[in-house]
């Protein structure tokens, strides 16, 4: 037996659903000899099967409205890859010939299927499709949208696109129309489509209005709100690629940058945070992903690292622990709507860390209670360097010079100092630059500072929640001291404990965890007899 999902609107996790494919371009108004056609993108960088997609489109025809709903078969969508459906196959466009189409749908194979219903008082009828369709994309004048496309993956709305309108409001015909039953073919689950359910900012819009031989494609694959007009000189490219979404902004401010990760050099720590975006574009959906592939740009040879849903500009920092230590870093952000709000590349300072100038030993530094840091570093063949400049940044890519620091005449190994008190409640980064005898300069790793506020105190933050071999977290000392750290799992059992010296202020510590630990809750405790801090990790 079918499941039935009925999607409402306070069903989270079916009206923002984390889309994977999205409308990427449709030819609604094919002059003669030519065939309509839309492309989906894959926003993902893993292969997406077609079985469980459905397409409706709304008509108004002879005093009749109602929709076509097209479910599709079983086909696969590359990833960051494209998928064409088209009234025939091969197919033209303006301009172009012979085109070769994934799906022909008006010779649907097993397990899709084309339907259109009519509206029939509070309920539907089902009627007969016009043979060889080619106006699946009804072109509506007057009042509303000239197009209304709305794109469902297991019964979620993942897309909904309206062309000729000039917000994302939901036309009040298309809102006032009454639930639709959807029959899927196969195994697929059967769903009703609640048109007054749903939030305007699950929907995307065009303001321009489709002329003959037109239709809408975005200037960049996937990108929220670069949708144009095709023409002449605008012209389709189904199944090849419109332009990368890296770099090009969008409705968020994403401030992001990647650290040491402490006591494992064989990984790194991503650190991101939306500090500012409109109310429309949350939820965000945030995945990271190892740029493998061609270097800030989207690809099928990257590799998704961590995914994770943003409700509002207050969730603050997320830290993602990178299972690697000197490649860049891709973040994509998409919005309920199901589009990239922006792609971020994520240059890896570590890279130059990686192999730090030989004259450089340790770098390192700790902040007070007083919000004093004290930045402490050892160079090896003194006699080498030249001067360093203390950098500091608060958003971890534009650094400004705190400090020149130069150096003594001692031969070998030396030890410097520099300190200053924050005047600030945001975070603080710094890093060494390094210049030597001939003025070649080098980087130091990036330390990283929170200053202390009343609510920062006797608090743990866990890095990379859930955690895998290591429990990597960071607390505040109010004294340089011995303190004890012990785990108990959801029983009230010590499954770990060891002693930790702590320096007055912010530490971070990051410990091992044996095969004892299994998959589950846990809690830390950081102890010094007079102060005690939780938290609770997952394993």
């Amino acid at each position: 037996m079918k499941t039935i999902f009925t999607l409402i609107v306070l069903a989270v996790t079916a009206t923002f659903s984390n889309a994977q494919v999205v409308m990427n371009e449709v030819y609604t108004d094919p002059g003669n000899n030519k065939s309509e056609f839309f492309e989906f993108y894959n926003t993902s960088n893993v292969a997406q099967n077609m079985d469980n997609f459905t397409l409706v489109t709304y008509y108004e025809e002879s005093g009749n409205v109602g929709f076509y709903v097209m479910d599709l078969p079983n086909q696969t969508i590359a990833p960051n890859g494209y998928y064409v459906g088209a009234s025939s196959n091969p197919f033209d466009v303006q301009g172009q010939n012979n085109i070769p189409a994934d799906l022909n749908w008006n010779a649907i194979p097993a397990g899709g299927s084309l339907k259109k219903f009519q509206k029939n008082g509070a309920t539907y009828t089902q009627v007969a499709v016009p043979a060889n369709l080619n106006d699946f994309f009804v072109t509506v004048t007057g009042n509303g949208a000239s197009q209304s496309i709305l794109v469902f993956n297991n019964g979620s709305l993942i897309n909904g696109i309206f062309g000729g309108m000039s917000s994302s409001i939901i036309p009040a015909n298309i809102k006032a129309m009454p639930p639709l039953f959807i029959d899927m073919s196969g195994a697929s689950p059967d769903f009703l489509i609640d048109f007054s359910s749903y939030n305007n900012n699950q929907f995307e819009y065009i303001t321009s209005v489709t002329g003959n031989d037109n239709g809408f494609a975005r200037s960049n694959d996937g990108k929220c709100g670069v949708w144009y007009k095709t023409s002449s000189s605008n012209q389709h490219t189904p199944g090849k690629t419109n332009g990368s979404a890296s770099g090009v902004s969008g409705d968020l401010t994403i401030t992001a940058y990647i650290t040491e990760l402490t006591g494992q050099n064989d990984k790194s720590l991503l650190i991101y945070n939306i500090t500012a975006g409109s109310l429309a574009a949350f939820p965000v959906t945030v995945e990271a992903s190892k740029d493998m592939g061609t270097i800030g740009q989207l690809d099928a040879g990257d590799s998704l690292v961590d995914s994770r849903q943003i409700t509002s500009i207050t969730a603050g920092d997320q830290y993602i622990i990178l299972p690697f230590r000197n490649d860049p870093v891709m973040l994509a952000a998409k919005t309920p709507s199901g589009c990239y709000d922006q792609v971020i590349a994520i240059q890896n300072s570590l890279s130059a860390a990686a192999t730090l100038p030989v004259h450089l030993i340790s770098f390192q530094g700790n902040l007070n209670k007083n919000n004093k840091v004290t930045l402490t570093w050892t160079a090896a063949e003194n006699e080498t360097v030249d001067h360093f400049e203390v950098e500091r940044s608060v958003n971890g890519k534009d650094f400004t010079t705190a400090s020149v620091v130069f150096t003594s005449e001692k031969k070998g190994t030396e030890d410097y100092l520099y300190f200053e008190t924050l005047k600030t409640n945001d975070k603080v980064m710094y890093r060494l630059k390094m210049f030597d005898k001939g003025q070649e300069i080098n980087y130091s790793k990036i330390l990283v500072f929170q200053p202390n506020t009343a609510n920062s105190n006797n608090a743990i933050k866990i890095f990379g929640n859930p955690v895998t071999d290591k429990l990597t977290f960071s607390y505040i000392s109010s004294a340089t001291q011995i303190v004890d750290v012990k785990v108990y799992d959801m029983s009230g059992k010590t499954v770990m404990s060891q002693k930790v010296n702590s320096l007055e202020g912010s530490n971070m510590i990051s410990l091992p965890l044996n095969s004892s630990f299994k998959t589950g809750m846990y809690i830390v405790e950081v102890n010094n007899s007079t102060d005690r801090q939780i938290a609770k990790f997952a394993k």
